[in-house]
């Protein structure tokens, strides 16, 4: 600030002395005419000329500083645009002028602060959520974890009270774990924090790998896995993550399988896609629960006492939408099939 007064004094003293000086020299150019040609009209004319000339000058200068005032007073409106994250047309446009681009630089600082605020909302609103969601899932196991911790500080109980209770807890113990790993594994997604690892590799792999997983599950349920591979080929994914996906699928539809039933997992090409499907025996999901299964933590009617929060199926959306794919479910007469969607390029 003080800088600036300091040149602004200078610059108004230059500009005094500058005036200053020309008329000097006018009254000189008058002087030096009269005492040449010995004429007094010719000496006030040339002092006329002078004045005149004094007089341009001003008119100028006062034109260029009410044009700098003008301009200064855009870039200030140009300024609470920016402020205020509203586009406003202050300059021309279509006119190549340094102004004219400085405005155009605005607008995309302008954008480029809109899109950003946008993102920071849906953030908040995310861990908002995210923070009621667990809130919410925690309180059951929780309280099962105090209730039967005060019945076993009965002395009274009897063993098969003990141990029933002891069973609870180990219950409550492992749903609290899964479900801890579970947010882990979302928030990190969510946040950023994993950089998927995606690159050229065996799709086919990838699935067997998640075969392999849920292999013991579904030998102890009673259900069999049948591999329908109708193409191998590698395509740009990331396995371990892809892999943790088609997992949530099987597992899901083994939880809730019957004995005896059958899924089917089937790797096929559409044109530049590649489609992984898991398709199951169960009870087919109603057209009023399709758009909200792969929604944080929910569970559908048919869940009952079924081991789990509902973040599978969340966690396996985010998954492939994060790579540039789909994930949908489409009901069949004596099913459901869940269909993965990736590009084959």
């Amino acid at each position: 600030m003080d800088k600036y007064i300091e040149n602004y004094g200078k610059y108004t003293k230059r500009v005094r002395m500058l005036y200053v000086c020309s008329l000097l020299l006018f009254v000189f150019l008058a002087v030096f005419e009269y005492v040449c040609s010995g004429k007094i009209l010719a000496a006030i004319g040339a002092l006329a000329c002078g004045v005149v000339m004094y007089v341009v000058i001003k008119l100028l200068q006062k034109s260029d500083d009410d044009f700098i005032s003008e301009v200064v007073a855009a870039m200030s409106d140009l300024l609470d645009n920016l402020s205020e994250l509203k586009r406003h047309q202050v300059f021309p446009e279509n006119d190549d002028s340094l102004v004219s681009r400085l405005q155009s630089k605005v607008d995309k600082i302008i954008d480029a602060l809109k899109l950003q605020n946008s993102r920071e909302r849906l953030e908040h609103e995310n861990i908002k959520g995210l923070v009621s969601d667990l809130s919410h899932q925690l309180k059951t196991p929780i309280s099962n974890l105090r209730m039967y911790t005060d019945f076993l500080k009965n002395p009274d109980i009897s063993d098969d009270e003990r141990t029933q209770y002891l069973q609870v807890l180990e219950l409550a113990v492992e749903r609290l774990s899964f479900l801890s790993e579970s947010m882990i594994k979302v928030s990190r997604l969510e946040s950023g924090l994993i950089n998927l690892d995606v690159k050229s590799q065996s799709i086919n792999d990838t699935v067997l790998q998640a075969v392999k997983d849920v292999y013991v599950s579904a030998k102890n349920a009673g259900i069999t896995i049948r591999y329908d591979e109708q193409v191998k080929c590698d395509i740009q994914h990331d396995r371990r993550w892809t892999a943790e996906a088609c997992f949530n699928l099987l597992d899901n539809a083994i939880k809730y399988g019957k004995t005896g039933s059958e899924i089917v997992l089937s790797v096929r090409k559409l044109g530049l896609t590649v489609e992984i499907s898991v398709t199951d025996e169960n009870e087919p999901i109603g057209e009023d629960e399709r758009t909200h299964i792969f929604e944080r933590f929910y569970r559908g009617r048919n869940s009952g006492d079924k081991d789990g929060v509902g973040i599978g199926l969340y966690l396996s959306r985010e998954i492939i939408e994060k790579q540039g794919g789909m994930l949908s479910v489409i009901p069949q007469k004596d099913g459901n099939k869940f269909v993965i969607v990736l590009q084959s390029r």
